[in-house]
């Protein structure tokens, strides 16, 4: 696990540690208004990057080209979250970051894994960093995962209480390799299938990455869950098992025995996301999923997702995505 970073022993003011908590009550207060950062816009910043449309990219990172020097003021840094799934490999070098607020020093041989669900703030870098790394959208990682049972999510909480994780030498070159390899594959502009040969790689990628950290004792000793988080994994579970059929809070609340409004914040605080929204990017991720079928007709996806027609089904669709069924199957 990465080093994390530890305060020289002093004796702290009563007055500070109260600024310390009202900052992180405001933080976690004001969690939507964090800036949200789109895969477009961090290829934007990226000087040596490869992508595949807006959801996926991988890079190489060099602290030389970053504006945050080792001596630079963290206030200047702007606590925000990502909207896709980032993992980072650092080869060389350190740097400070923090992750939902708790500090740490990654270096050589760290492996980050950032989720959508995660408050990052970089620190500092060292001018000799140099990374690796991954980012993939919601959307194209779902469809890496079609099988999106409850299961899926055993290792969630895990990753989620532990974001760093130290390799040891061999692991590490090995990922990067593999990392190399995954690379090759988003250079293949004129391949006919080029998201469906990306997408494999990505998951002999993940493979290769659980068969590491299966032996990690982070990954394999169950994490100590807070009351809320335990809610919100037991919400996860929920949602994949019934989100088909189950469309309103009320139906998750009571099964885990709370109000809906109580599952909201929960959800809120936790991942910035309404349980409303929850549900829906649920539905359309497995509305998207169903229309690929060539098979399948508009009609049967509503009513395999249980609307009750399908202009009604259309409406939901065209609101969160901007196109209706019809279109989006064209597309």
């Amino acid at each position: 696990m990465c080093e994390l970073v530890k305060n020289e022993t002093k004796i702290v003011s009563s007055q500070k540690i109260l600024i310390f908590a009202n900052r992180v009550k405001f933080y976690l207060s004001n969690m939507e208004n964090l800036p949200l950062i789109e895969i477009a816009e961090l290829n934007e910043s990226i000087v040596d990057c490869d992508s595949f449309q807006n959801d996926f990219s991988i890079a190489d990172v060099d602290g030389k080209d970053s504006t945050i020097c080792e001596n630079a003021n963290p206030e200047y840094s702007t606590p925000m979250r990502l909207n896709a799934l980032l993992m980072v490999l650092v080869t060389n070098g350190s740097a400070k970051i923090n992750i939902d607020y708790i500090p740490y020093t990654i270096k050589t041989n760290s492996f980050i894994t950032i989720m959508p669900t995660h408050t990052i703030q970089l620190i500092t870098v060292s001018k000799d960093f140099k990374a690796r790394i991954l980012v993939a959208s919601r959307a194209f990682l779902e469809e890496c995962n079609p099988n999106k049972k409850g299961a899926s999510m055993v290792h969630y909480m895990q990753i989620r209480k532990n974001p760093c994780s130290e390799l040891l030498p061999e692991e590490a070159r090995h990922l990067e390799d593999y990392i190399q390899y995954v690379r090759e594959k988003t250079k293949l502009r004129t391949h006919l299938f080029q998201k469906e040969v990306i997408q494999n790689a990505l998951i002999g990628f993940f493979l290769e990455l659980a068969n590491i950290f299966i032996g990690k004792k982070e990954h394999v000793t169950p994490p100590v869950l807070s009351r809320k988080e335990e809610l919100f994994e037991q919400f996860l579970q929920l949602l994949f098992e019934h989100c088909k059929e189950q469309h309103v809070v009320t139906f998750y609340a009571e099964k885990l025995f709370i109000t809906p409004q109580y599952l909201s914040l929960i959800l809120k605080e936790l991942t910035g996301k309404s349980a409303n929204k929850w549900i829906d990017d649920a539905l359309i991720i497995e509305a998207k999923m169903l229309l690929k079928a060539p098979q399948a007709t508009v009609q049967q996806v509503a009513d395999t997702l249980h609307f009750s027609d399908q202009s009604t089904f259309g409406k939901f669709f065209k609101k969160h995505m901007g196109i209706s069924p019809m279109e989006y199957r064209k597309s």
